[in-house]
């Protein structure tokens, strides 16, 4: 007999899919005969699946050992890739820890997730972070992976918020969902910017080139191409004739949004050769930083109480 006690960090998650996660040579129909037998137990009686688990939850499986090895072998997780990150990747910094998420500020040149690659992300360095503080260990990560919640950029640096509990992610992104959790950027563009307010367009992004395209009027779109409507809002905070920094308030989050739609209406970001902008002496990468994070308000009996309308940022050098 195995036995898994819940915890913090994996509750708030359907019984059968964690049980996928830690017998992941199982077939559904597999587990739920399992159930209906008796074969696992939820705090030791009968479960159905569709129980969502809390912690301290006790989940029993009895299987033989060589069955449960058998269900379970692809689970094994090779924690040496993040451990080697965490040494690795330099500059990363922890900006604010809850016990649900944190948020770090990722430095330019490195990814958020990995790609086809196999040059280690951010991701990887915060998953070895917590298995380098005992948050999470190598049985917990088969049960739930730990995960960054939004993504920047490999040239952009700035605050990305990672996910440490299943449940912490689940809220996290329904905030970011619903565009409840703002997000702001530092920018510094080309001449003498006089845009401010809200602007919309649509976006569409080609794959292959890793290059979107901007369009004023749903009417210029291609029949053929994909497209999502886009919005931001625009704060000038300084314009020069050469140059102009802007606060930029991202309203939705699709990929080169900020920098594709600075390029379209006539002010590329400085250091971004992709979408026309010209090279910024001072800097390798494009100047483009995401700084500000705000969180709504909560109701004063939520667990998050304390994150009501919290504001998170990282100085920015003008």
């Amino acid at each position: 007999m195995k036995e898994f006690i819940i915890n913090k960090t994996n509750e708030n998650q359907r019984l059968d899919k964690y049980l996928k996660r830690i017998l992941p040579a199982s077939s559904n129909s597999f587990l739920y005969k399992m159930l209906r037998k008796k074969n696992i137990e939820l705090n030791g009686k009968r479960a159905k699946g569709d129980e969502i688990l809390k912690s301290g939850d006790s989940i029993k499986i009895f299987f033989s050992d060589d069955t449960f090895s058998k269900m379970s072998e692809s689970a094994k997780e090779d924690i040496s890739i993040f451990l080697d990150a965490y040494k690795n990747i330099k500059n990363v910094e922890i900006v604010f820890e809850h016990e649900d998420f944190m948020v770090v500020n990722k430095p330019e040149g490195v990814l958020t997730q990995k790609d086809k690659s196999s040059v280690p992300s951010l991701n990887e360095w915060c998953i070895g972070y917590l298995l380098s503080k005992n948050f999470i260990d190598e049985k917990s990560l088969k049960e739930f992976k730990p995960s960054v919640l939004n993504r920047l950029d490999r040239n952009t640096r700035g605050l990305v918020i990672f996910g440490k509990t299943l449940a912490g992610s689940q809220r996290l992104s329904e905030l970011i969902k619903k565009r409840d959790l703002k997000k702001y950027y530092f920018a510094k563009t080309e001449g003498g910017c006089n845009l401010n307010g809200l602007y919309k367009a649509y976006l569409s992004k080609d794959e292959k080139s890793n290059k979107v395209t901007i369009y004023d009027d749903i009417k210029n779109i291609p029949k053929d191409i994909k497209y999502s409507p886009i919005s931001t809002k625009i704060n000038v905070l300084k314009s020069e004739n050469d140059f102009s920094l802007l606060e930029i308030e991202l309203i939705t989050g699709k990929s080169h949004q900020i920098r594709a739609h600075l390029s379209y209406l006539g002010f590329p970001l400085l250091g971004d050769k992709k979408y026309g902008g010209k090279t910024d002496k001072s800097n390798n990468y494009q100047d483009l930083i995401a700084y500000k994070l705000v969180f709504p308000e909560f109701d004063e009996n939520d667990t998050w109480n304390s994150l009501s309308k919290k504001t998170i940022k990282i100085n920015v050098d003008n």
